[in-house]
């Protein structure tokens, strides 16, 4: 990444503001600031948990960074960086992305930050700043970084409150201004496809990079899209085939598609152009894994596409309908186990490799989230003996999972351990050496990650099943008696309302308002 030259008009360091509290934080006064009576439990309450924060939460938290600081090292590269990543992963509990981050944080707390982790260490600074002070100057080059440490770690930060502290440290960091690493547009070229988080089934992909080459292809974009409506306007004149009709709106409908959906249609259905790149055809089908009993219309239990991504019944149904072919997959009533069967030869069967990727969607690896359904390796936890099968690892689903490439060359080079118990099923992952990480097998073709969407699913379905129960059986219209009721006091409503307004209303005088007569069907009125 490049550097933008500050501004010359501006000094080489941002400035030394001094940042001091009105008065010192006493356990008077930060009691007075919580707003609780003093000597009060909530005042003892309030007190031990600023106690609490200082010292023990502020003791572990330096302590973490520490221990995650000493696994970053600058020289670190490829495999060394990727396994310290993994190993801060396991013991902290998270997913590898997460594990990455914080062990960037504790490299720039530890080597770019040092004054103000140690005010951290004292207990002047909170835990929670600091690591907001650690987003804050990661666009910064380390010699901003310092700069930046210098001047916050000399604040009274065990006296100012904490709108102060975030106030002032955004008014540092914008100091630098065009002066702070930025990435180019080029380097912010990149796509992303994210599902919905509602399992509607629908996802969203989104291009990003430079506004020029952005703006071009919207621009071939929507011309591509005028082009095939003026296509299928001439085909419903003509009656041709109508090009790019994707569900067969236009020929039901009689007119073309809106230059939306046309976009759409042209974006996703298009050929994608490579020059002399040949692109291999996919080694996978796209699976969807439906229950029978949502298959048949008897249940509305979500289908599951590409084992990750949960989709409406309605629309597997409808995918199935126009599938070429459906694949039965047998599993154990009791456990959910795939039923397999052995192999003698290396590679797996086509449907032990297809059920695996449904098992197992993401890397088996602890804390790794890539994708492996379609971009991803076939690995033998045991090793298989190419010369003498009967010795080596059998190629069955229990000896099987899929890795993605950057892990699977790791566990072939040894730096990655895997060992499965044939009992339990659960897989210890020695990490070269510095983790050890235990991981349940996933038998059941509902994933682990889908489980909560699931379950969440299966409860909104039981919900509305009992609300069109009791909206069937009447349980919620009104009775006859109530629906009188509510007339008759509407009734009553409008007669003190006319009674009231009268011009020669008088209140001294007012005798009360008439009874209103009754209808014939109703009971005495309820006033």
């Amino acid at each position: 990444m490049k550097q933008t030259n500050a501004e010359p008009s501006r000094a080489a360091e941002p400035p030394r503001a001094p940042v001091r509290a009105r008065k010192l934080l006493t356990s008077k006064a930060l009691v007075e600031r919580a707003d609780v009576l003093p000597s009060s439990p909530e005042a003892e309450t309030v007190l031990r948990i600023f106690r609490r924060r200082r010292q023990e939460h502020a003791s572990l938290y330096v302590a973490e960074i520490r221990d995650l600081a000493s696994l970053w090292s600058e020289s670190d590269e490829g495999d060394e960086k990727a396994l310290h990543a993994l190993a801060a992963s396991a013991g902290l509990r998270m997913k590898l992305s997460r594990g990455e981050d914080r062990l960037r944080d504790a490299h720039v707390a530890v080597t770019d930050l040092p004054a103000c982790f140690a005010r951290v260490e004292e207990g002047a600074l909170p835990v929670d700043w600091f690591e907001w002070l650690i987003r804050s100057v990661l666009r910064l080059t380390h010699v901003q970084r310092r700069q930046v440490d210098e001047r916050v770690a000399v604040w009274q930060l065990e006296a100012i409150d904490v709108e102060r502290f975030y106030r002032e440290l955004r008014t540092l960091i914008e100091w630098f201004g065009r002066a702070a690493v930025q990435e180019t547009p080029q380097e912010q070229r990149s796509v992303f496809i994210q599902p919905s988080p509602d399992g509607d089934g629908t996802a969203c992909i989104m291009i990003r990079g430079p506004i020029p080459e952005i703006t071009a292809f919207g621009q071939r974009l929507d011309a591509s899209a005028r082009a095939v409506q003026d296509a299928q306007r001439h085909a419903l004149e003509t009656g041709a085939p109508i090009p790019f009709d994707l569900d067969g709106d236009a020929a039901r409908e009689g007119r073309h598609l809106s230059l939306a959906a046309l976009q759409y249609a042209v974006a996703v259905r298009s050929m994608l152009e490579t020059g002399a790149v040949e692109v291999p055809a996919p080694a996978f089908r796209i699976s969807l894994v439906v229950p029978v009993l949502t298959l048949l219309g008897l249940s509305n239990a979500p289908a599951m596409l590409d084992g990750t991504i949960p989709i409406p019944p309605r629309m597997a149904r409808q995918m199935v309908a126009k599938a070429p072919a459906v694949e039965r997959v047998l599993t154990d009533p009791i456990s959910g186990d795939y039923l397999p069967c052995a192999s003698q030869t290396y590679r797996p069967s086509a449907a032990m490799a297809e059920n695996l990727r449904l098992i197992d969607p993401v890397c088996a690896v602890p804390g790794c989230a890539r994708s492996v359904m379609t971009i991803g390796e076939m690995d033998h936890i045991e090793e298989f003996d190419l010369e003498e099968p009967s010795r080596g690892g059998p190629t069955t689903i229990e000896n099987l999972h899929r890795l993605c490439r950057t892990h699977h060359r790791m566990k072939t080079a040894g730096l990655l351990d895997p060992d499965r118990n044939e009992v339990t099923g659960v897989t210890r992952w020695r990490i070269g050496g510095a983790a050890v990480s235990d991981v349940a097998k996933n038998t059941d073709l509902v994933t682990r990650e889908l489980s909560e969407k699931l379950h969440r699913a299966w409860e909104q379905y039981r919900s509305d099943l009992e609300f069109e129960a009791v909206t069937r059986l009447g349980i919620l219209d009104e009775s006859p008696a109530e629906s009188a009721d509510r007339e008759e006091a509407y009734r009553w409503g409008l007669h003190l309302t006319e009674y009231y307004s009268r011009p020669e209303y008088d209140e001294l005088t007012d005798p009360g308002p008439p009874p209103l007569a009754s209808l014939p069907e109703h009971r005495p009125p309820p006033f």
